[in-house]
């Protein structure tokens, strides 16, 4: 297996021998890069090509440290030997296979995508979700049946080594010749009870020194049983050349739906390795171009709500939202929309202004689109982005999430994090509630995590984590903007207090649904202490306040 990296430069010379030019492009005389994500089959090295992507690279190099930069990763005995000494061995095939079928996964939740590149040989029925005929699908499903079936094995072990070697003494005695030692007869020659030959071990024998076979290839976790003798070596490489005839010669001779399942599993690894052979396997593709939508694919998949109106998404000017959700408020009981954007970075590289500038659009296509509902009377009462009483606008939260490796490479857990302050931009200054008032706080998650969360049938932990994680976005955002304002709970004396200091006022006051007389007071610390002076005296009453 040979392991490339997404955008990393390579030698243009060394990226032919392995990889199609149609998949890389020269950025000088020397070097070209790859700008796919996925897995490639070359027939011509009959070797798997897994390119992975670019938050893998970082300003150190690679996030693998045993591997030299620069060079092809080919996993050879001697990479595998220096990966296994940490347990990176397993790590690389687990990541391979999670991104192969994450490619998939997409493909499949986004059939008319424009960005797959899909050559699949004739379909093969595996006992995988999606019925395909490359070396991975293959691989995956002999590795599925074996951890699947451990019973079965053990069954037809006992079942095989029941009887074997069982002595007859009534064969022995009357026709073998004793030793006679101190009168006591003593049979050397022992005749034994041997069963005809049991065609469902002798499957599992080729089974099992399949699994070594591709074990070598690929490093995965496998450990053959010590009960059978496995065929290796040059008998093994003779097997690949015509294994086909040897299970077409057995073929008729498994009846239960479990070894017919096996046997078609390993007729469609050996005629494709034989395929390979006689030069008549053509390259497999399954690469992803601009894999920074399958990675929004995945976070939204996570955080985001495929329920809401297409028109919340997909908005008139052209701009697409990456993930929005409804979620409630920063002002207690009402609700807004959340906007997210996804950040496919190398792990060194930050937002930049570009991105910053095209979320507060986002945000304000948004609130346009929702103010449009509100003045046509169709919004939902629940929903908050402006109230009459005070022109005021409610606080639309917006943020970045992008993605890093884990040094430890853990799968478990999301290592989700803030990075930094949330980003502010206004029009004017001290005006928390006007509309130009912005907001958008940046996140770092393990991309490790959502990948395997991207594939897992695990719902109860997909809720969770969404439950969690936009809880989490509500309360930084609430901490933050807590310590930058001084929030007051006013009592007017009557409904002219907002038309008597409305130009004092505008975009520093607004009144939430769960107020009936008052309204909520932001002023930007250090308080301006001059507006008191003049509002005090058409107020009834003046308490302190936080956002919860």
């Amino acid at each position: 297996m040979i392991i490339l990296f997404e955008e990393y430069q390579y030698k243009t010379e060394k990226l032919k021998q392995v990889l199609s030019e149609r998949y890389f492009f020269p950025i000088n005389s020397i070097y070209s890069k790859i700008n796919y994500v996925g897995y490639y089959f070359n027939p011509l090295i009959n070797d798997a090509v897994i390119i992975f992507p670019k938050v893998f690279v970082n300003e150190n190099g690679l996030a693998f440290d045993e591997f030299e930069p620069e060079s092809l990763i080919i996993l050879t005995t001697e990479y595998k030997e220096i990966l296994s000494k940490t347990g990176k061995d397993k790590i690389v095939f687990e990541i391979s296979t999670w991104l192969y079928r994450a490619v998939q996964q997409f493909n499949k939740r986004h059939f008319y995508n424009s960005i797959s590149e899909n050559q699949f040989l004739n379909q093969v029925v595996t006992n995988l979700e999606e019925k395909s005929n490359t070396e991975l699908d293959i691989i995956l499903s002999l590795l599925k049946f074996y951890k699947e079936n451990q019973a079965l094995f053990t069954f037809i072990s006992k079942s095989a080594h029941s009887q074997q070697n069982k002595i007859n003494w009534h064969i022995t005695i009357n026709k073998k010749q004793p030793i006679i030692q101190n009168n006591t007869p003593i049979y050397v020659d022992l005749a034994t009870t041997r069963k005809k030959t049991n065609y469902d071990e002798e499957l599992l024998v080729l089974f099992y020194s399949t699994l070594n076979f591709i074990k070598e290839k690929y490093a995965f976790d496998f450990y053959p049983p010590q009960n059978y003798e496995l065929i290796k070596g040059h008998q093994f490489e003779n097997i690949l050349r015509k294994g086909c005839r040897y299970l077409k010669s057995i073929k008729y001779k498994y009846y239960s739906d479990k070894m017919i399942s096996l046997y078609n599993l390993l007729y469609a690894f050996f005629e494709r390795s034989e395929k390979i052979h006689s030069k008549k396997q053509i390259e497999e593709v399954i690469l992803i171009k601009d894999f920074n939508i399958v990675f929004e694919d995945m976070i939204d998949d996570l955080i985001g709500d495929n329920k809401l109106l297409p028109e919340l998404k997909n908005h008139p000017d052209g701009k697409q939202v990456d993930h929005i959700y409804k979620y409630k408020s920063l002002l207690v009981e009402d609700e807004i929309y959340f906007v997210g954007d996804s950040k496919y970075y190398k792990p060194q590289n930050s937002v930049g202004k570009y991105s910053k500038a095209k979320q507060f659009t986002y945000a304000r296509n948004v609130i346009q689109y929702n103010i449009d509902l509100f003045n046509d009377k169709k919004l939902d009462k629940q929903l908050r982005y402006r109230e009459n009483f005070t022109e005021g606008y409610n606080i639309t939260p917006n943020f970045f999430i992008s993605a890093f490796v884990n040094k430890d490479f853990d799968f478990s857990k999301s290592y989700l994090d803030e990075t930094g302050k949330p980003i502010m931009q206004t029009h004017f200054e001290n005006r928390l509630f006007d509309r130009d008032t912005l907001f958008v706080q940046s996140y770092n998650i393990n991309f490790l995590f959502v990948l395997s969360s991207y594939l897992t049938n695990n719902s109860t932990l997909k809720a969770n984590f969404k439950k969690d994680t936009q809880k989490k976005f509500r309360e930084k955002l609430v901490s933050f903007i807590n310590d930058k304002y001084h929030f007051y709970i006013l009592e007017p004396n009557d409904n002219s207090f907002i038309e008597k200091h409305f130009k004092l006022l505008n975009g520093k006051v607004y009144k939430p649904s769960h107020l009936t007389e008052e309204v909520i007071l932001a002023l930007e610390k250090p308080d301006q202490t001059d507006i008191f002076s003049k509002i005090q005296r058409d107020i009834k009453t003046k308490k302190e306040y936080n956002l919860t």
